[in-house]
């Protein structure tokens, strides 16, 4: 089968995934709130009528300030068309947004020694792009392209809104499950009762709610790596030069950190983590390594 359609069905793939995952992670908050409830003590019918509208009222917040809170938890800042570098970025996003078929997404530029680059937004529509001032410097206008075509590749296949979705699910389920087990811990809710059959519904609950934090994160970080090979090989196909974004990845394998800037809250939206290289397979890692996406992209 021709590449190019194998990769369209990948992407239409990821398309389908995309919906089912958010589905997904609003039933995982729906159910930890849920198991919050019954091991406070609230009736499981309260508990059942308050957790979905907890649930989408807290993801449409979050849905809906997504953008600023990625640009202030990164310190990015517009990029300046004045500066030689800076309009070099925004002319390169938007050819990139052309060859997409996208919006002319923002530009962004982030103040860091470090090679790197990421996208968010609600929508392509609603997208933006950002550089660090280190990508600006140390790469030629091949590499530079070739991430730009990869963070173009993350708007077109919709991974900002699973970012946003989950990242936000991720967080919410870790709060809630501190403050439930905290109230354990000081005594309150139905966890210090003993009520013969509901003890064994409320263990279940309790190993739930230490449970959810970590299977949520677990998934989130395999679609993140997952969606880091789409977007390498996406961006490749959007630039036709799969080896301007295997020497920007080399580049940045070879930069290690020094000038991390930013939340770590965001490092996921990286092309690669700003806090650490990734240099081999983890359930742990916010991406995979670096030398196995520059494999695969020189095997294109």
């Amino acid at each position: 089968m021709d590449k190019q359609l194998m990769l369209e069905d990948h992407i239409r793939k990821n398309k389908r995934e995309t919906v089912l995952i958010c589905m997904f992670m609003v039933a995982l908050l729906f159910s930890a709130i849920f198991a919050i409830g019954y091991i406070l003590g609230l009736p499981p019918i309260f508990a059942m009528a308050i957790g979905l509208p907890i649930s989408l009222l807290y993801l449409g917040v979050t849905y809906s300030f997504s953008v600023q809170s990625v640009i202030a938890a990164a310190g990015a800042r517009p990029a300046n068309p004045q500066v030689r570098e800076e309009k070099l970025l925004i002319n390169k996003v938007e050819e990139m947004s052309i060859a997409a078929g996208l919006p002319m997404p923002k530009v962004y530029v982030q103040d860091s020694r470090d090679i790197n680059a990421f996208a968010t937004g609600k929508k392509p529509e609603a997208a933006l792009i950002c550089a660090t001032t280190g990508a600006l410097h140390l790469l030629d206008s091949a590499e530079l392209e070739g991430v730009i075509g990869h963070e173009m590749s993350h708007i077109q296949n919709r991974d900002i809104l699973v970012a946003t979705v989950t990242v936000a699910v991720v967080g919410t389920i870790a709060l809630l499950a501190e403050i439930a087990l905290r109230s354990l811990l000081f005594g309150g809710g139905r966890g210090n009762k003993r009520d013969g059959g509901g003890g064994l519904l409320v263990i279940i609950a309790i190993i739930f709610i230490i449970l959810a934090p970590i299977f949520s994160r677990l998934t989130y970080l395999a679609i993140s790596r997952k969606r880091e090979y789409l977007a390498d090989a996406n961006g490749a196909y959007l630039t036709r030069n799969p080896e301007g974004l295997a020497l920007a990845l080399t580049k940045i394998k070879n930069d290690l950190p020094d000038d991390p800037k930013g939340s770590k809250t965001v490092a996921s939206l990286y092309i690669a983590n700003p806090f650490k290289r990734e240099i081999r397979n983890s359930i742990w890692s916010t991406h995979p390594p670096l030398d196995e996406r520059i494999r695969r992209l020189r095997s294109m």
